[in-house]
């Protein structure tokens, strides 16, 4: 039924190819079957009825059949964001700052989520950023669904360097969680909130919700969790120079990718695996490591890790003394990275780039760079800065004898208060009650 072109058939005709695809339906993999799909392919007979029914006009049925039959196969097992983008803004036929086509009010905030996620996993956080924001306002009295969005609307946050808000938005997610009951998603609010810290330079208090949140996907089981958690803390070991505990955390993320074989969680631990090594000046297991993750990020357009893979790839082959072959890793990043916006991802571009041209004698582009890399890692202004971005190209503004440039301070009367939550309670998750992983 592929290419069936709409404009040329009757109502009728119509109905006829709807009927014939219905037949298809009961053989379609379950949403509790997600992990049996290994390839798009697998979902053809779904995405030919879903496009019938966009067709017939029938956007509930529409939305129905992509809730429960693609959006976790599509979402989770294959991360085929593009796809999953190219569906849902189907069910938008009156522009994208209306709302989707269907008549439920739950269902309407759905798809404004599952778009917004199409989005900030294929390159597009502050558009996604965007539209969570309209679906937390759709939720506004669902405080259940709230704690979601907010978590997605962090990251999204901090991958476009607001940096405050990204804090505030994990903070009130864990606060919604904590007053639910959801452990879960406890975990995956401190998850965030602790990335968020995380990357603000809060090496030591992001580890304390990093580690609750290790500590309750460990005694749940949720082996995803686990090694998500596991990749956040192997980053903060990259950034506190502690390689070899990054490689272990970074291995066992590996090994629990396998436990679901969610496409996102073999890439970023295997480009998390390939930096460690770099660290450690293991340079054909940094090579083949970042390769991989670089190739599988590219074949479901998941950009964030696509560049961090090419901005350690660059740092990679100036190591290596080939710095023709590091400026050609690094153009595949600007475009992305100002699109995005990726100011983190752009500013660890620029330093990389200040080395290469550091490297090569050309102090006024070094200069140049390091300036750069300053401005993007500045976000909202310390203590809301990307820290281990700012602190290198201070380094190289400093050893090159050029001065910082001038930017604004932090102003806290530009943003809410955030909540002031506890974060390791004294209960059988505490520190000193459970062992760390």
């Amino acid at each position: 039924m592929r290419g069936v072109v709409w404009s040329g058939l009757g109502d009728d005709a119509r109905r006829g190819v709807y009927t014939d695809l219905q037949a298809h339906f009961e053989t379609l993999p379950m949403v509790n079957d997600y992990r049996s799909v290994s390839r798009l392919e697998d979902l053809t007979p779904a995405i030919e009825l879903y496009n019938t029914l966009i067709g017939l006009g029938r956007y509930d049925d529409a939305g129905i059949l992509f809730y429960s039959r693609l959006n976790e196969a599509m979402l989770y097992r294959l991360s085929a964001s593009r796809q999953r983008v190219e569906l849902l803004e189907m069910l938008f036929p009156n522009g994208f700052d209306r709302l989707p086509r269907l008549d439920d009010p739950r269902g309407r905030a759905f798809m404004l989520g599952a778009l917004a996620q199409g989005y900030h996993l294929s390159g597009q956080p502050g558009r996604a950023a965007a539209l969570y924001r309209r679906q937390i306002h759709w939720e506004m009295k669902r405080e259940d669904e709230r704690k979601i969005t907010l978590c997605n609307l962090s990251d999204a946050q901090r991958l476009c360097g607001a940096m405050l808000e990204a804090e505030a938005s994990g903070r009130h997610a864990l606060a919604i969680s904590r007053a639910t009951k959801d452990l879960f998603w406890e975990a995956y609010s401190l998850m965030q909130f602790g990335l968020a810290q995380l990357a603000a330079g809060m090496a030591n208090e992001s580890v304390s919700a990093l580690q609750r949140s290790l500590r309750i996907f460990v005694g749940r089981p949720f082996d995803t969790g686990e090694g998500v958690v596991s990749c956040f803390l192997a980053q903060r070991s990259l950034w506190c120079e502690a390689f070899a505990d990054a490689i272990r955390l970074a291995n066992r993320a590996w090994e629990l990718a396998h436990v679901l074989t969610l496409e996102r969680d073999f890439i970023r631990a295997a480009r998390l695996q390939g930096a460690a090594a770099l660290g450690l000046h293991d340079l054909p297991i940094a090579d083949e490591r970042l390769h991989h993750a670089l190739t599988r990020a590219r074949q479901v357009n998941y950009v964030e890790e696509e560049l961090a893979a090419l901005i350690a790839l660059a740092e990679l082959r100036r190591r290596e003394g080939k710095p023709d072959e590091a400026r050609e890793l690094l153009d595949d990043v600007w475009d992305s990275a100002e699109r995005g916006p990726y100011p983190l991802f752009h500013a660890d571009a620029c330093n990389v780039l200040a080395h290469l041209e550091r490297d090569g004698g050309n102090l006024d582009k070094a200069t140049d760079a390091a300036t750069q890399a300053y401005r993007l890692a500045w976000c909202d202004g310390p203590p809301f800065a990307y820290h281990w971005g700012l602190v290198a190209a201070q380094k190289h503004l400093q050893e090159l004898g050029a001065p910082e440039p001038e930017m604004p301070p932090f102003d806290e009367s530009k943003f809410e208060p955030m909540p002031d939550v506890e974060i390791d309670l004294d209960d059988e998750f505490h520190a000193d009650k459970a062992p760390d992983n």
